[in-house]
């Protein structure tokens, strides 16, 4: 693996890259400053900066392109270097026995590939350069439900790998087929989604309740890899942060302050090791998160809380921004800034409800389809509930205690 330390990541980033240099300017030249000293990244900035090319370091002449998020006119591209793409690779793969990935292990890949995602290509290289020896069927999300359940009956598969609303559906079809003593699952690995507890249930229901649940790991195509999943040691939600390879800060979004102690949540920011090319540097993960061992612990357990609200409300594998309502909103003529998004899961599904001021806004929906179609397409996928809209005042928003400031997504599906 590739990695830098730390001061070497920083002084590169301020030395190569506009929008570092500009970011960190006044600590002027000489040695990197410490980590906690410099200023954290914001999310909008950093892309805006990033369209322009004032975020790379260098030209991008070989590894890998992968979008992600974005409105439709405005997607983000994330960058890495052929040797940024084998360290994250090679670091997860070297986890994955950690949380119970076994020699002999016959797995199915089901997350979504090409139209630049990620997720298939990565799943693909953590089973190759795992210590564990796996033997892998790639079928990807867009293989018919019926042909997933035949393959993974006929060649006695006991891993499935995929997004948790894939994950239901494949369950769907074995259970309406009736014969699930014939299938050898015992053993689920997700990403991009939580796999809740009512989920987890009716999986065990279908397969047996000696199923494993596991997550392949916390990364993004902007930050990369962050944590890995420890079977001995992990609960609901928990992961390890990847020492080797990043540095995991929390802080609170009421004061600033980097948090230390266990038990007190903040926002999930990480500093990338290995990446130069796009160099990452105190960058919000976009999720919440607390930690639930002493300072000091390596690899410090932490748990996930859901998002942050200050980025995007992740419904299933769709990211909904607040930049999408909004232009839907002003097209329609009404107040672009008088909405807040709620994110719920019932019934082993994600949900939305869209909170708006004022008088019901006719069209609202439907527009909002046209702006962001792959939230119609889980609705109709059977993966997401079909939206709900509440008109209300804006008095009856959720706004931050300290600041005043409206919370834009509000995460309901974690307690």
């Amino acid at each position: 693996m590739q990695v830098y330390p730390l001061d070497y990541i920083i002084s590169y980033a301020r030395e190569h890259s506009p929008y570092y240099r500009n970011l960190y300017a006044q600590f002027g030249e000489g040695d990197a400053p410490p980590l906690e000293q410099l200023p954290l990244v914001n999310q909008a900035d950093f892309w805006s900066a990033a369209a322009e090319g004032k975020v790379a370091t260098g030209a991008h002449i070989d590894g890998q392109v992968f979008k992600s998020g974005g409105t439709t006119g405005a997607p983000k591209y994330s960058m890495y270097s052929a040797a940024e793409w084998r360290t994250m690779c090679e670091a997860t793969g070297f986890y994955a026995p950690m949380g119970g990935l076994r020699h002999g292990d016959r797995a199915v890949n089901l997350f979504y590939g090409g139209n630049l995602y990620a997720s298939f290509l990565y799943t693909y290289s953590i089973f190759y350069f795992s210590p564990a020896s796996v033997l892998q069927f790639n079928l990807s999300g867009s293989a018919e439900i019926s042909e997933i359940a035949d393959t993974i009956e006929s060649n006695r598969v006991n891993i499935i790998a995929g997004l948790p609303s894939m994950l239901m559906k494949v369950i769907e079809n074995i259970e309406e087929r009736g014969n699930a003593s014939n299938f050898r699952v015992d053993a689920v690995y997700f990403a991009g989604e939580t796999l809740y507890d009512d989920q987890r249930r009716k999986i065990r229901a279908v397969l047996g309740e000696g199923v494993d649940f596991r997550s392949m790991s916390y990364a993004s195509n902007d930050a990369g890899i962050m944590a890995y999943f420890h079977k001995g040691s992990c609960g609901f939600n928990e992961h390890r942060v990847c020492d080797a390879v990043c540095k995991l800060e929390l802080i609170d979004p009421e004061t600033g302050e980097l948090i230390r102690e266990a038990g007190r949540p903040g926002q999930i920011y990480v500093t990338s090791l290995y990446k130069l090319l796009m160099p990452i540097i105190r960058y919000p993960s976009g999720d919440m998160g607390k930690y639930t061992e002493p300072e000091g612990a390596p690899d410090r357990r932490f748990m996930l809380l859901g998002r942050s609200g200050e980025d995007a409300a992740r419904v299933s594998y769709v990211s909904l921004y607040p930049e999408d309502v909004s232009k839907v909103l002003e097209s329609l003529g009404a107040d672009h800034d008088g909405f807040q998004m709620i994110v719920t899961h019932e019934g082993e599904r994600d949900g939305v409800t869209f909170r708006i001021a004022g008088g019901e806004i006719p069209g609202f929906i439907e527009k909002l389809y046209e702006q962001r179609p792959f939230l119609k397409e889980a609705i109709d996928k059977g993966f997401v509930s079909v939206p709900k809209t509440e008109y209300c005042g804006l008095k009856d928003f959720e706004y931050n205690k300290r600041t005043g400031k409206l919370i834009r997504v509000l995460d309901k599906r974690i307690k």
